[in-house]
Formats: structure tokens, C-alpha cells, sequence
């Protein structure tokens, strides 16, 4: 069970980072939504005599959170922007926000990202700003998106192209796929096989949708060297209880008609896409038209 391994006084710490943050960032919290629900949802949690599985969702999303924020807090990477923007927004992942805004998904997942990059030794700027990309690791920018639907995928990819050729950039698109592919489809599962049969059937169904989009946009996207995919939803298994899963992926794309692109942007783009998955998907692209997938 989850709360078996995620102790009482773990969560209490937790909380309190996330209330230290909140403070020392000046986050203007608002009730019944974003960053106060959840530490509300959290703390009610004590309160309960016979605690639900479904309750303890918050707690899943405070550990992955509260773990993101103090790996950026360590190494001195400011995140006040991206925490006041989760003051809004559901926190349940993988079902789209009733009024289709997810602040608060769409910058832990900008968080999320940065923590990983982190992890990995790359050392990204987090801008403190929303007029610009969301990070960025020497001549890449990368763009982290939450689309509630397949179809605003390709604009979001169109509009950060715009951005790169407007800047001279070059840049790795991020992509939660949460929503848009609908992984929250199902909670409950027998027991492992069948959460990895579950699973399978997502994979196998979300193939051809991202292939296209590989063909089409991505290839027309001549700056974008690379993308990479998130998926978080919870699953509850019987007898091991409620977990939240994050899966990630990514794929790295090589235009050698574009004599512009330096084998330096080309390998800071590789760095980042094997953060997501050490063995990216190789995607080669000439004339904006894909001609291999390996």
C-alpha cells in the first residue's frame, strides 16, 4: 500500500517544504483549486478513519512534486514563476480540467522536466517569465505543452516553430500525452498482467497517432531536433493499492539537408531526448519529408 511505504511523517515534511516554497515564493493560493487543493486534499487525509484508495491520489502527486521541486531548490534554479502558475488547475492527472486549463499540470510538467534534466547533468535555465520558451539548454529551447486534444498538437508544434525561426533558434518539443491519449481511461486492475495488457493496448493504439504527427508536423518543424513524451495517470492494482504512473519516451530527429545545424545543437538535443529515454526512437528527415524510422 501506498501509504505503507509514504510514512506519516514523510508526508508532514513534504508539506511543509511545499508550504516553505509556497511562502518564500509569495504564491497567492486560492481555495479549492491548483496548489491549496492539494495541500487541503493532503491534510484531510490524516483526518480520515478508513482511508479510500481513491484518497490517496494527492499523496502520490505531493511526493512526485514536492521530489521535483527540491532537486531545482538544490541546485539553485529559481521556479517562482511556474509554482505561482499552479495556484489554478486540477491536479488529478490524466482527466482534462472541466474548464480545459491546466495550469497546474502544464507547469509541474515544465518542473517535472527541469528536475529530470537536472538529474541528468544538463545544465538548463528555467526563465522566469511565460513569454518565451520554457527552457533551455545552450542554442536549444524547449517547449513543454499539455494538449487536452490530438489536434492541438500540431498547432502547438506550428507555433513553436514560429517562435524558433523568429529567434534563429533551434529547439526539443515536450509533450504530455495524458489528456490527449487518454490513459486515465481506466483505474482499477486485477493485478499486474492485466494493468500491462492495459498498457500494451494504450502503446499499440497511441502508435499510429504519433507517427502521423512525426510525418506531418514534426517533419515540416525544420528547428525541432527532438521530442519527447510524458504520461502520468493513476493506477490502482488490487492488493497493492493506488500508485501514480509517469511514463516517458522520446525521439530524436536528424536533418542532414539542414548543413546549418551544428553537430554542438544536434548533440545538446540527443542530450536532452536520452533523459527521457536512453534509447531514443532515430527519426531522419530530409526535405521535410520523413524517409526512416529507427
Amino acid at each position: 500500500m501506498y501509504e505503507q511505504v509514504y510514512s506519516a511523517t514523510q508526508i508532514k515534511g513534504d508539506l511543509a517544504f511545499l508550504k516553505y516554497a509556497i511562502k518564500k515564493n509569495q504564491v497567492q493560493l486560492r481555495p479549492d483549486t491548483g496548489l491549496q487543493k492539494l495541500i487541503d486534499d493532503c491534510e484531510h487525509y490524516f483526518a480520515i478513519q478508513e482511508v479510500r484508495q481513491e484518497e490517496i491520489k494527492p499523496l502520490t502527486v505531493l511526493f512526485t512534486l514536492v521530489n521535483s521541486l527540491k532537486k531545482l531548490w538544490l541546485s539553485d534554479i529559481d521556479f517562482t514563476i511556474q509554482l505561482r502558475a499552479m495556484n489554478t488547475g486540477e491536479y488529478e492527472y490524466g482527466n482534462p480540467d472541466p474548464n480545459l486549463q491546466h495550469f497546474f499540470k502544464d507547469f509541474e510538467f515544465e518542473i517535472f522536466s527541469a528536475s529530470q534534466l537536472i538529474k541528468n547533468q544538463i545544465n538548463i535555465d528555467l526563465p522566469q517569465h511565460t513569454a518565451g520558451e520554457d527552457l533551455q539548454f545552450g542554442d536549444i529551447d524547449i517547449q513543454c505543452k499539455h494538449p487536452n486534444t490530438v489536434n492541438q498538437i500540431e498547432d502547438n508544434i506550428t507555433d513553436f516553430t514560429t517562435r524558433l525561426n523568429q529567434n534563429n533558434r533551434y529547439g526539443v518539443f515536450g509533450l504530455a500525452v495524458d489528456d490527449c491519449l487518454s490513459y486515465a481511461d481506466r483505474l482499477i486492475f486485477q493485478d499486474d498482467a492485466d494493468f500491462e495488457q492495459y498498457l500494451q493496448a494504450k502503446l499499440t493504439a497511441s502508435k499510429p497517432i504519433l507517427e502521423g504527427i512525426f510525418t506531418t508536423a514534426l517533419s515540416r518543424a525544420t528547428r525541432i531536433l527532438g521530442l519527447y513524451t510524458t504520461s502520468t495517470y493513476f493506477v490502482l492494482i488490487d492488493n497493492k493499492g493506488l500508485k501514480l504512473v509517469r511514463t516517458t519516451n522520446s525521439v530524436f530527429c536528424f536533418r542532414p539537408d539542414r548543413r546549418e545545424i551544428s553537430d554542438n545543437m544536434y548533440k545538446q538535443a540527443y542530450k536532452i531526448v536520452t533523459t527521457f529515454n536512453p534509447h531514443p526512437t532515430w527519426l531522419t528527415i530530409e526535405n521535410q519529408i520523413l524517409q526512416s524510422i529507427s
